[in-house]
């Protein structure tokens, strides 16, 4: 018989390889619709039953009192990811161009298709590895993941194979970042290095980033590929040049730049899509603070104590906005106004603390993942103007396609 999950939440690894670790889960118990509160004894025996909807519960009101447009406090879907690791300083959620969610399990990779539900399995690693990091390259076609066993493998998702696997640390891979530009990847590592890959290249490492002292727990690129963000477990943010590890032959590089403002490990990252050079980072239980960085001076610009340990930023792409997610005690996310750090609102609900963050395609939608083992899916960032106008568009349709009182919605 399927058993439920407990409620101690998600695995929990101190970061090391010998954890204990309990048979996969099959692709039928993942990513199946959550009820809010419940804890039925039958959640798994089918997938993506609908349980519950949040958004037809009482109480889920819209919070407009200081936005200009309803946000729902409220997430619309809720799914089950049983084992996740509950590790601060992985990263085990991507979600694709393509609109699919990659999701890491313990030793398993799950593909969630935003559009169509289907859940399929990408990858079974051996008893006694595990994944540690996942990052859709910019195409959507194929994803980077990294493992306890310390290698970085290239997945074909379309064809459900695996492409190449790379090696070159000599610990686990944590944190991964593909440049949007040249469409290599970086891996960052407990041995406290970031390795350059090219994956279509013979010799597929093609630079050492020397500068952190600890393992690296973040890693993103800008949006037009001339800088690595880098966050490590020593407490630093480092700075890399892309025209210095884009040599021709593979090559030792230093950081253009070291912040050393932070007092706990900077795992989370966030480049801002309206200014080239804002980044914000965020910091651990004994920092709290997100800070804001322009990444041409290394000038810090803000500084904001949350009261909890953040585990991940994103930028809204079509507001001055930022979303960050938290640990002990509210286990909550936050929106935020730029440049102000003025809090819109929390949205509550998960019961553990909240590791990952990702943003859809179209930019309205974050899901989140906590060691409470669920993901949940909130639309709290709006659509631009492209989204307004395709709203407007339909509204005209459905005008102009009624006929005699009779509406025929296209």
């Amino acid at each position: 018989a399927l058993l439920p999950r407990s409620s101690g939440g998600g695995r929990r690894s101190s970061g090391g390889a010998d954890s204990p670790r309990s048979p996969p889960h099959s692709a039928s118990k993942i990513f199946r619709f959550g009820a809010e509160v419940q804890n039925r004894p039958d959640r798994f025996r089918s997938a993506l039953e609908v349980i519950a909807d949040p958004r037809q519960e009482p109480g889920n009101d819209a919070r407009t009192a200081a936005l200009a447009r309803p946000v729902p406090t409220k997430p619309s879907r809720i799914l089950d990811a049983p084992d996740i690791v509950d590790d601060y300083y992985l990263n085990l959620l991507s979600w694709s161009s393509s609109n699919v969610l990659a999701v890491a399990l313990a030793n398993n990779v799950y593909l969630w298709n935003a559009a169509t539900n289907e859940v399929s399995e990408l990858l079974q690693l051996e008893q006694g590895d595990c994944v540690t990091s996942v990052s859709w390259a910019p195409g959507g076609s194929h994803l980077c993941v990294g493992t306890d066993s310390a290698a970085v493998q290239l997945w074909d998702a379309s064809r459900m194979a695996l492409v190449r696997s790379m090696r070159g640390h000599t610990a686990r891979v944590g944190s991964l970042a593909w440049n949007p530009v040249s469409r290599c990847v970086n891996s960052g590592s407990r041995d406290a290095l970031v390795l350059q890959h090219d994956a279509r290249a013979r010799q597929h490492r093609t630079a050492t980033l020397v500068g952190h002292q600890q393992e690296v727990c973040g890693l993103s690129w800008s949006a037009d590929g001339a800088t690595l963000a880098s966050g490590g477990n020593e407490n630093y943010l480092c700075l890399w040049d892309a025209a210095r590890s884009g040599q021709a032959q593979p090559s030792e590089c230093a950081p253009r730049a070291i912040m050393r403002q932070h007092q706990a490990a900077v795992k989370a990252l966030s480049w801002c899509p309206m200014h080239r050079n804002l980044l914000a980072s965020g910091g651990g239980t004994a920092d709290r603070t997100i800070k804001f960085w322009n990444a041409h001076t290394g000038a810090m610009l803000h500084s904001v104590d949350t009261g909890s340990q953040v585990c991940a930023l994103l930028w809204s792409r079509h507001h001055k906005e930022i979303v960050s997610s938290h640990g002990f005690s509210q286990n909550q996310l936050c929106l935020w106004r730029y440049p102000s750090m003025t809090k819109l609102c929390e949205l509550t609900g998960h019961t553990a603390r909240v590791l990952h963050l990702a943003q859809s395609p179209d930019g309205e939608t974050v899901v989140s993942a906590a060691a409470d083992e669920t993901l949940r899916f909130w639309s709290i960032f709006g659509g631009g103007p492209t989204s307004a106008a395709r709203r407007k568009g339909r509204m005209r349709d459905m005008r102009l396609s009624s006929v005699g009182g009779e509406m025929s919605i296209r």
